[in-house]
């Protein structure tokens, strides 16, 4: 039998929730429904329509495709009628950002401490009279405003016990403080943008010690929240009180702790580095448990959401400047053969822009070999789905996807990319000349590279490159006169003097192996399809990019891991644009640059 909404008039069968068990909620839950004389089977429920989204504890990691099933709060309570829902915010439009500003203190002549006033936090009680509209989160994400607190006296009175929920501990505070004029103002300056000062413990009490009214010695006991200090005075002979904060509240979070999340995350760093700078400093911090619950819960989610409508964004762009040049590459979350993780870029070439990133687990797809294969399978889809014309591809020489565009994307034209081959080749030649007696091999490693630059960005056919390439064999022999009528002779003047290199000597074993490597089928066959115009060296940069986000020598969750690429890309379009440097009188900036992989030569790159 199909369960069905227990509610009169609804028959919905999608996200039901049984009557809970705590009789007192049951008793709630019946009185809210106008069900109280009825009875009901022990799998009876109610659907998901009759609770706001503020009943449910996972509301935003479902909208963000973290989690399927919805989980509702202790103390939630359904309606009669199903809600009317608010349409959602324009997703392109950043939320607007409010706040309250309340509970200072009187204006008095002898002393003012405030430097940021304390907001009441919300927390559903019967000793809470009022709800304090705070502001919207400043990560991005979209959060709902709260009821608008309304306005008190101005003289002094006591406070009633009051119940505080933070996001490191559940606390009580008692005594008085200066009554509120809470008005609702536009967050002219955001909490994030606000300027911070490091202050001595001792020397910000020293503003506290002395009641600002008779200036007699007061009683000051304080509180600390992870980064969030505050601090109660009481004085026994005025009886004034006043409770201070250090920061304001963003929906009941301290504001200096969720900055300082989000400070760790979306740099790139790590919490184990923050962590030991700040013990280092004595500053005080937040723990970890606090870090990873606000990156699960507030950052992850607000990452995921902005990457989406970049996203969206750069897809755009692609189809309106009709067919596409995709470049394609993966990589592994860890040196050697054994990645756990697999992330397969796939980049606008003519944009320079990375348009989709998809992330493998090794155990999807039986081991590590195969994430690269089903990364590019999934982009592909993806990109092809949402409307992009794909013209042309470029990719490594990898066997699997050479198959899968021969057989199943014939009108797409696949590319080899030049610098992956060229990298392969240098690797060879790197094997070769450290055997006995092929050390010359080596001499002619970075002629060779050239070499094959100058062929492909020179030829305008397959049989052309080919010609060129094919030549270099007679060429490291002191032969510069060729059989193939594309190619007849070397271009350059007779080398004379200083100009001569290391020629190997037909038939030696030098000769015969590098003879070899340089003419293999494989290689003249994929010659044919190498990319004449477009590169992926925007991937590779992209992939250095990522080590700043996600080091290959750290550990990460999927969600984890996944965020960080997301950041990276944002990163990495945001300034792909950016116009080279130049000096004070108009002429382009250079860097010299000693790369690891250069072996201790230099290399020159232009400065953004």
């Amino acid at each position: 039998m199909v369960r069905r909404c227990s509610v009169a008039g609804c028959n919905s069968t999608a996200g039901l929730h049984s009557f809970p068990a705590d009789l007192k909620i049951r008793r709630q839950w019946l009185h809210a429904l106008g069900l109280e004389d009825r009875e009901f089977p022990p799998r009876a429920g109610v659907c998901k329509l009759h609770f706001t989204r503020d009943c449910f504890s996972n509301a935003m990691e479902v909208e963000m495709g973290f989690s399927t099933q919805l989980a509702l709060k202790r103390d939630a309570v359904p309606y009669a009628a199903p809600p009317a829902r608010t349409p959602p915010p324009q997703r392109r439009l950043a939320p607007t950002m409010t706040r309250e500003i309340g509970c200072q203190t009187e204006p008095v002549s002898s002393m003012y401490a405030g430097v940021q006033v304390n907001m009441k936090p919300m927390r559903r009680s019967k000793a809470t009279q009022s709800r304090v509209a705070n502001g919207t989160c400043d990560t991005g994400t979209p959060m709902e405003p709260f009821t608008e607190c309304p306005g008190a006296t101005s003289t002094p009175v006591k406070r009633k016990r009051c119940e505080v929920s933070t996001d490191d501990s559940s606390y009580h505070q008692d005594g008085s403080e200066s009554s509120m004029n809470c008005t609702r103002v536009s967050n002219e300056v955001l909490h994030h943008k606000v300027t911070k000062y490091i202050v001595y413990e001792d020397k910000l009490l020293e503003l506290f010690r002395r009641c600002p009214v008779c200036t007699r010695s007061v009683v000051v006991s304080q509180t600390i929240i992870g980064t969030l200090l505050r601090v109660k005075q009481h004085c026994a002979y005025c009886e004034y009180s006043s409770d201070w904060s250090s920061q304001p509240m963003v929906n009941n979070i301290p504001a200096g702790n969720l900055q300082l999340c989000a400070a760790v995350l979306f740099t790139g760093s790590s919490f184990c580095q923050i962590s030991k700078f700040l013990d280092a400093f004595k500053i005080q911090g937040i723990s970890e448990s606090c870090f990873n619950k606000h990156q699960a819960k507030l950052l992850i989610p607000t990452i995921n959401w902005q990457w989406k409508i970049d996203q969206d964004d750069a897809i755009e762009n692609a189809i309106a400047n009709g067919a596409v040049t995709l470049g394609g590459d993966m990589r592994a979350d860890s040196p050697g053969h054994s990645a756990k993780y697999g992330s397969y870029t796939m980049m606008d070439l003519k944009a320079n822009r990375v348009i989709d990133i998809q992330l493998v687990q090794s155990n999807e797809v039986g081991n590590h070999q195969q994430m690269e294969m089903e990364g590019f399978e999934r982009s592909l889809s993806l990109l092809e789905e949402r409307g992009v014309v794909v013209q042309s591809l470029v990719t490594d020489r990898h066997t699997g996807v050479q198959k899968f565009m021969r057989e199943q994307k014939k009108d797409i034209s696949h590319f080899f990319d030049l610098w992956h081959m060229g990298k392969g080749l240098g690797k060879k030649m790197d094997v070769l000349s450290k055997g006995k007696g092929l050390q010359d091999v080596g001499l002619w490693r970075k002629s060779v590279v050239n070499h094959l630059y100058w062929s492909a960005t020179t030829s305008t056919t397959g049989e052309e490159i080919v010609a060129k390439w094919s030549s270099v064999a007679n060429h490291i022999q002191n032969i510069h006169s060729h059989e193939n009528t594309l190619f007849p002779s070397c271009l350059h003047e007779p080398l004379v003097g200083d100009q001569t290199r290391h020629w190997l000597k037909p038939s030696t074993a030098a000769c015969e192996k590098f003879t070899a490597i340089l003419l293999s089928p494989r290689l003249l066959k994929d010659l044919h399809k190498i990319s004449p115009e477009y590169h992926t060296s925007g991937i590779e940069c992209f992939h250095s990019l990522i080590l700043k986000f996600s080091p290959k020598n750290t550990v990460f969750s999927f969600k984890e891991m996944l965020c960080r690429l997301q950041l990276a890309a944002m990163h990495y379009n945001e300034n792909a644009g950016r116009s080279q440097a130049s000096t004070a009188d108009g002429d382009l900036r250079y860097s010299i640059v000693f790369p690891k992989f250069k072996h201790g030569e230099f290399m020159a790159t232009l400065t953004n």
